[in-house]
């Protein structure tokens, strides 16, 4: 009876410490979107890039060349699907090729807001984000794909519908040099 109880409260170790261990190992993997823009920004402002925008909103399409950027505003969005504090609700999966890695963060919940979140690494630097974000209730429903590459490129693309209305869809683009 003695071993039988110091078998189970060995497993029960065992399994805690196999708990935490999946914890820690999960943190490591974590990606801060919001660190991460933080920095771009800082190399946006500090080389001075300028900034070409794209919008389409139902086959509509704008042009803008704008002098100055508001880089917050206009990351604020990636910085909001910052996942990093929820990984927990998040399957984690990682390719690697060579110098290059794919991490794909998969929601856990069908009611996540951001259901898949990709990063894309060469030689330990991210060379593309890319994020699916899903908002619905009864009355209203979104969808949205961003794609952010670093000091280069950024995309949204929503698909929107309030209830007793028409669909609508926009592309946002921007392209930094």
């Amino acid at each position: 009876m003695k071993n039988a109880l110091n078998g189970i409260i060995f497993c029960c170790l065992i399994y805690i410490y196999s708990c935490n261990s999946d914890v820690t190992n999960n943190s490591k993997k974590l990606f801060n979107s919001a660190d991460f823009i933080r920095s771009q920004i800082i190399l946006l402002k500090k080389d001075n890039y300028k900034f070409y925008k794209t919008a389409e909103y139902n086959g509509k399409k704008e042009i803008l060349q704008l002098d100055s950027v508001d880089w917050n505003k206009e990351f604020e969005l990636i910085v909001t699907c910052n996942i990093a504090e929820k990984y927990l609700n998040y399957n984690i999966d990682s390719i690697q090729q060579g110098d290059s890695s794919i991490i794909t963060y998969t929601a856990k919940e069908s009611k996540a807001e951001v259901r898949k979140f990709v990063v894309v690494n060469h030689q330990n630097n991210t060379k593309r984000i890319y994020i699916e974000r899903m908002k619905e209730n009864t009355f209203y429903y979104s969808k949205q794909q961003i794609e952010y590459v670093p000091l280069s490129y950024f995309s949204i693309y929503a698909k929107e519908k309030i209830v007793l209305s028409d669909t609508s869809y926009y592309l946002i683009t921007g392209v930094i040099n």
